[in-house]
């Protein structure tokens, strides 16, 4: 039923592309076919072959186009109805209606964010592979290639900039009076970075839709050895600055090049 999406994860080099919990182990297993929630048989099928999973990694790095839960949340529309959350396309999550489910007959697939459901397809099956599909077009022919191929390692200069990254310490220190945030930036290394790539998101995080999104240091003022405080505007314009978390990403890979900013060009200011 699924061999497609097999075959993709088999294909792709680029990691974390696709990410995907596996083969249901035993207590997960029982639990599917135990539910009373009369879901599917494609949804069970899927949850027993892959678990979550994460599909069709964003251009950007922070997010994923497609999503399936391999525990469905359950819900209920403003007026009532009872739904089972089993995923997302982009922002719009996916839900099954409680009183459509039928246990092996397929079910119609709903699609909204807070407002009102549009169904989408017939089934679970054709929903995941129609929005699969979609979610592949947002890529051109030679960045798909790219992503099948995977990246190509790191240069020596690359890893050199890996190290050096790794040596810097910061810690936030304030805010300015424009609502900069202000870091203290500490260079440990024994080079000069352009930029020291950070994340950062909403304080409140367990509210969903809270914003998760990066930062880019100009650090190229910090020379080795050095302590400075670099101001920088954190999404200021939308949330305030009191409710913004910085935190460390962790060491990139290959396929996260364009989304660091330490391995950017100088001279050129791009990767």
């Amino acid at each position: 039923m699924f061999d497609w999406l097999e075959n993709e994860l088999k294909t792709i080099k680029t990691r974390d592309f696709h990410v995907v919990d596996g083969v249901a182990e035993s207590a997960l297993r029982a639990a599917v076919q135990e539910s009373e929630v009369p879901f599917p048989r494609s949804y069970r099928e899927f949850v027993l072959l892959f678990g979550n999973a994460k599909l069709y990694k964003g251009l950007a790095g922070e997010y994923y186009l497609v999503g399936v839960l391999g525990s469905p949340r359950e819900e209920q529309t403003r007026e009532g109805e009872k739904l089972y959350r089993v995923g997302h396309y982009q922002s719009s999550h996916a839900y099954f209606k409680a009183a459509l489910l039928r246990g092996d007959e397929e079910a119609p697939v709903f699609e909204g964010h807070g407002g009102r459901l549009i169904e989408i397809a017939g089934s679970f099956e054709a929903w995941l592979r129609m929005r699969c599909e979609e979610a592949q077009g947002n890529y051109s022919k030679r960045l798909w290639a790219d992503i099948v191929a995977g990246p190509y390692p790191f240069t020596p200069e690359e890893r050199r900039i890996l190290e050096a990254r790794r040596k810097f310490r910061w810690r936030v220190v304030g805010i300015s009076n424009s609502g900069d945030i202000q870091f203290e930036v500490h260079n440990g290394s024994d080079m000069v970075l352009p930029f020291l790539t950070i994340g950062i998101r909403g304080r409140r995080c367990d509210t969903e839709g809270v914003l998760r999104g990066g930062a880019w240091l100009p650090v190229e003022s910090v020379l080795p050895g050095q302590t400075g405080v670099i101001e920088k505007g954190c999404y200021k314009k939308w949330v305030d600055p009191q409710d913004i978390v910085a935190f460390e990403e962790p060491d990139p890979g290959p396929e996260d090049r364009d989304r660091y900013w330490e391995f950017r060009d100088r001279k050129r200011g791009r990767s």
